[in-house]
């Protein structure tokens, strides 16, 4: 992972200013998901599973065991309570940097609340939580062919770097696991 700054030097570590005063627009709050959002999550995650043509096997029950209270989970929630967005994030390590991270699994807000600050809002209480827990970075990645979301993530100073993703899944992650340890 790239991070040094334009004169090459590491850039200081401190603690992250504080909250802008301005709040996305259209009331839509940032909070902490928790266990009554799991429905509502499923929903969001088939509508980003859908874009991206991924298959969408997520449950209310596979959530509330598998992520919710294992990861750190953002929601949007517009006025009514009804679910904008969501950013799931997970922990790393950069051993590049000697440093603890924030990996984001996913990053969605629903076509209509975008281009409001929802998503901006969403990472920036991703990076509280993980400098909660000590982390001093968001590893962020996207599809080669969404420029949208390579913008959006150099306005909010990360460089890209050139990076191809390998997934072992399904029966080939099984037989790998299988495998006699040496």
């Amino acid at each position: 992972m790239t991070r040094r700054g334009r004169s090459g030097i590491e850039p200081p570590v401190s603690t992250p200013p504080p909250c802008p005063d301005t709040p996305p627009a259209r009331e839509v709050r940032i909070r902490p998901a928790a266990a009554p959002d799991a429905a509502a999550l499923t929903l969001l995650i088939a509508a980003l599973n859908r874009a991206e043509e991924n298959p969408s096997l997520a449950t209310a029950d596979a959530l509330l065991r598998d992520l919710l209270g294992q990861a750190i989970v953002i929601v949007a929630e517009a006025g009514g309570g009804a679910l904008v967005g969501y950013a799931t994030g997970h922990p790393t390590y950069e051993t590049g940097h000697a440093e603890k991270g924030v990996y984001v699994g996913d990053l969605f807000v629903v076509p209509d609340h975008r281009r409001q600050g929802i998503a901006r809002a969403m990472l920036a209480a991703m990076a509280r939580a993980g400098h909660a827990q000590g982390a001093r970075h968001l590893w962020l990645t996207a599809r080669d062919t969404n420029a949208a979301a390579h913008a959006f993530y150099r306005r909010l100073g990360s460089r890209g770097e050139r990076v191809m993703a390998f997934a072992v899944v399904q029966q080939d992650f099984l037989n790998l696991a299988a495998e006699f340890p040496r």
